[in-house]
C-alpha cells in the first residue's frame, strides 16, 4: 500500500457534502429526543429510536476535519505556542454559543422548567459546565445534548497525542492503531455494563452519562478512528458513497449494528470528502446544507424546545392546539428559527471576534464541517420520559 497517508494541508473552501451531512445527522437527533415525547408510527419509530449512532458519526466526522484542517500544526516538534493558539481558536469555535446556551438553561431551570428538567444542583453543576469538563465524571450536563462537546473538549487537548499515533507514523502503525481503538470501542459497546449507564441503553453504543467511563472513551475513539480515515481518504472513491450510504441506512434497522456503523461513517466521509459525485451534490445543497450550517446551535437548542412545547406549556395551561403531532412539527420548526437566528446572530459574529483577538485576521480556509459534535446528543437516559 503506498504511504499516501502522509498529512498532506487541507484544501482551501469548504466541502460542502460534509456539511450537509451534518445537518442530516443533526436532524436525526432531533427526531430521536423527539421519541421521548412522541412515539412514530413503525416502522419509523424503531428507526429513529436509533438516532443515537448520529452522535458517533459526529465524533468520527469530527476527528476527520481536525486532522485535515489542523494536523499540520503538529508534524514536526511539539511546540507550547503551537498547543496553545489550537486550544484557543478550539474554544473560539465552540464555547460562546456552549456557554450562552448554558447560562440561558440554567436561568429557566429553575423558573420554568423545573427539577424534571435538570435534577442536580445547579450550584455543583455551573463551574463544570461553563468550562465544558462536566461529562469528566464531574457533573451532568446542564444543556443535558452537551455531555459530548464536553468529551470532544478532551480530545481537543489529547490531539497532539492523536496526531504522533494517527498521522505521523507508518501506515501500517497508523492502521494497528485505529484496529486497537475499533477494538476498544467493541469493548465499550458489547463489553461490561460498568462502561455504560446500566441496562436502561437502547443500543451498544448508547452511553452518555457523564459518570460512565465508556462515555469519554466511546468519544476518543471514535475521534481516533476519524483522524485515521482522514489518512487514508484517497482510498474510497466518490462513486462508493451511495453503496456506504445505502448499507448504512439498512443497518440502522439492526440495533447491534454500532460498531459497524462507525466504520462505515469512517467510509462515507472519506467517500464525500472529494465533494464529488451525486450523493456529495444532494449533500452540498440545499435545506441539508443549511441544516449544516446551523447544525451546532440545532444540537444546543432543540432539547429545551421540545421539553417545553411538550412539559412545560401544558403545566402552565398554554398546549399547542392539535394532536402531539402537530406540536413536533412546532418543534422543529421554532428548534430551525433559533438555530438560524443565533448561528447568523450570535454564534458566528462571537466566533469571528475572538478569533480576531487571538490573532488570526481572517477565517480558517477550511471551514468547521462537523468539528464540534458533535456533539449531538444522545442518550435515552438523558431524554424525559
Amino acid at each position: 500500500m503506498p504511504d499516501s497517508a502522509v498529512p498532506v494541508a487541507a484544501k482551501s473552501g469548504e466541502i460542502r457534502a460534509l456539511t450537509g451531512l451534518r445537518g442530516v445527522a443533526a436532524l436525526y437527533v432531533v427526531l430521536y429526543h423527539a421519541t421521548g415525547y412522541f412515539r412514530f408510527p413503525e416502522p419509523w419509530q424503531h428507526y429513529i429510536k436509533h438516532g443515537y449512532v448520529s452522535v458517533d458519526l459526529f465524533f468520527v466526522l469530527s476527528g476527520f476535519v481536525m486532522a485535515m484542517t489542523y494536523g499540520r500544526m503538529f508534524e514536526g516538534k511539539f511546540e507550547a505556542k503551537a498547543f496553545g493558539r489550537f486550544i484557543l481558536l478550539r474554544v473560539a469555535r465552540v464555547w460562546p454559543l456552549f456557554a450562552l446556551m448554558t447560562v440561558i438553561t440554567a436561568l429557566l431551570i429553575p423558573t420554568v422548567l423545573g427539577t424534571r428538567y435538570y435534577f442536580e444542583d445547579l450550584g455543583h453543576a455551573i463551574l463544570p459546565n461553563l468550562t465544558m469538563t462536566q461529562a469528566w465524571g464531574l457533573a451532568n450536563s446542564i444543556v443535558r445534548p452537551s455531555w459530548s462537546i464536553s468529551t470532544e473538549w478532551a480530545a481537543y487537548l489529547l490531539f497532539p497525542l492523536m496526531v504522533m499515533a494517527a498521522l505521523k507514523p507508518t501506515w501500517q502503525k497508523a492502521l494497528l492503531a485505529a484496529a486497537g481503538a475499533a477494538a476498544l470501542l467493541a469493548l465499550v459497546a458489547y463489553g461490561p455494563l460498568w462502561f455504560g449507564q446500566g441496562p436502561r441503553r437502547t443500543g451498544p453504543l448508547d452511553i452518555a452519562a457523564s459518570y460512565a467511563s465508556g462515555t469519554m472513551l466511546r468519544c476518543l475513539l471514535s475521534f481516533f478512528i476519524g483522524m485515521v480515515a482522514f489518512r487514508f481518504r484517497a482510498l474510497i472513491p466518490s462513486r462508493a458513497a451511495l453503496l456506504i450510504l445505502g448499507l448504512s441506512l439498512v443497518l440502522l434497522a439492526w440495533r447491534p449494528s454500532d460498531l459497524i456503523l462507525v466504520g462505515l461513517f469512517a467510509l462515507l466521509v472519506m467517500a464525500l470528502s472529494t465533494d464529488e459525485g451525486p450523493v456529495a451534490k444532494a449533500l452540498g445543497s440545499g435545506v441539508a446544507y443549511w441544516l449544516g450550517l446551523w447544525s451546532y446551535a440545532i444540537y444546543l437548542i432543540h432539547d429545551v424546545v421540545l421539553f417545553g412545547i411538550y412539559r412545560t406549556l401544558p403545566k402552565f395551561g398554554l398546549a399547542l392546539p392539535g394532536e402531539r403531532v402537530h406540536w413536533l412539527w412546532a418543534s422543529i420548526a421554532v428548534t430551525i428559527a433559533l438555530s438560524a437566528l443565533a448561528h447568523h446572530g450570535f454564534e458566528k459574529p462571537s466566533r469571528n471576534w475572538l478569533r480576531a483577538v487571538i490573532g488570526r485576521k481572517k477565517a480558517p480556509t477550511t471551514k468547521d464541517l462537523g468539528e464540534t459534535l458533535g456533539s449531538l446528543p444522545v442518550s435515552a437516559a438523558e431524554t424525559p420520559r
